[in-house]
């Protein structure tokens, strides 16, 4: 049965949806999964046939979750990169595990295509086929590929988004961090051990409330995140998802507005770096009609992290609204390249190519994030 061409006017819809649950609480890598939380389990398929769950690696002292498909190079580089890594740490406890998010129905083709192409790598790990993109939107994967690293318990300590020349080492050495092979201290780059470590009462009630949120039951997942907000200050991600919900709900109830913000700056104050934050405070002057504002936290937000598409496709959105057409297209094209098929990244785009006044592309974007996000 055919996909229905909507209107123009319910992809707008959609799309100012989508701007409200743009950026929940993670890495740059993720935006429903954070840093100190647990990994959300699977069951999948595996090239050979087998089937893997995530719960087998829970007692693992590292594990490396790549988020990968064929049409992306960087994407098949690192699959490469992972094999030797695994190759030389396998037998001191690295596990890694490829999930392909190719597309959201792949064809017999596509899975032929997948077999072909990682098997010439000699890939020993297990590639796991995400049927549907149930686990890529339950993490809410922002670019191919995206990492997530995984400590004892299954606990996220590190993730990256993209594959930008320095992650190789980066990776190498988070994963000589955990597997005790280096000392921390050692390891000036080693994520693991600069970032928040929430406290577990934060842990478990943030955990609960991202679940709810994700399922769409805001309203009981608020008091959990304010639970998790209280027992740790200092950590961003509570802060996040309740600026998320309040500014999700400011589209029927305005007066909402300042309590996203209140909660962006206290995340923001709580981890000045964390890039996620950044943008969702930059998406609430936005809102609020501070261009000058929403582009000194979105410019703060990518000089950390410059491959975030949320970050990228907002700043094209400013660039368009002030007339630099050629810039905001070439933020367009940079972060549709690192996740093209993905609905709100097209979505989003639309909305930079409406801010730029051009009308025809953002509705061919909107359409094409409809098409996207299934029937």
């Amino acid at each position: 049965m055919p996909r229905r061409i909507v209107p123009i006017a319910a992809a707008l819809a959609m799309v100012c949806a989508m701007l409200s649950f743009l950026t929940p609480p993670s890495a740059a890598a993720f935006k429903n999964v954070a840093e100190g939380s647990e990994a959300p389990g699977f069951k999948l398929k595996a090239a050979d046939g087998s089937e893997v769950s995530l719960e087998g690696f829970r007692k693992d002292n590292v594990v490396v979750l790549v988020f990968f498909a064929t049409w992306s190079e960087r994407a098949m580089t690192q699959l490469a990169d992972l094999e030797k890594l695994s190759r030389e740490l396998a037998p001191k406890g690295l596990k890694i595990v490829a999930l392909n998010v190719e597309h959201e129905h792949g064809s017999d083709e596509d899975v032929r295509r997948i077999r072909e192409k990682t098997e010439s790598l000699g890939l020993t790990y297990p590639v796991l086929f995400d049927a549907g993109l149930e686990i890529y939107r339950g993490y809410g994967v922002v670019a191919v590929p995206s990492t997530a690293i995984l400590g004892e318990g299954g606990v996220i300590r590190a993730t990256i988004n993209g594959y930008p020349s320095s992650a190789s080492g980066e990776i190498r050495e988070m994963v000589e961090v955990l597997l005790g092979m280096k000392k921390p201290e050692a390891v000036a780059a080693a994520k693991v051990e600069t970032g928040h470590k929430p406290v577990h009462a934060a842990l478990l009630n943030y955990n609960l409330g991202r679940r709810l949120y994700i399922t769409g039951m805001s309203d009981k997942a608020e008091p959990k995140l304010k639970a998790a907000a209280a027992a740790d200050p200092g950590w961003a991600a509570p802060r996040v998802m309740l600026g998320e919900i309040y500014l999700s709900r400011s589209r029927k109830r305005p007066a909402r507005v300042p309590e996203a913000k209140a909660e962006f700056e206290a995340a923001v104050a709580a981890e000045p770096e964390n890039v996620v934050a950044r943008t969702g405070l930059a998406r609430v002057y936005w809102q609020l009609g501070s261009i000058s504002d929403s582009e000194r936290e979105v410019d703060l937000a990518i000089k950390k992290n410059g491959a975030f598409p949320p970050a990228m496709l907002l700043k094209a959105a400013i660039l368009g609204k002030k007339g630099n057409i050629p810039d905001a297209e070439k933020w367009i094209a940079d972060a549709l390249a690192l996740n093209p098929n993905d609905p709100e990244a097209c979505a989003l785009a639309g909305f930079a190519f409406e801010a730029a006044g051009d009308f025809k592309r953002a509705a061919s974007m909107y359409r094409k994030a409809w098409l996207s996000g299934g029937d």
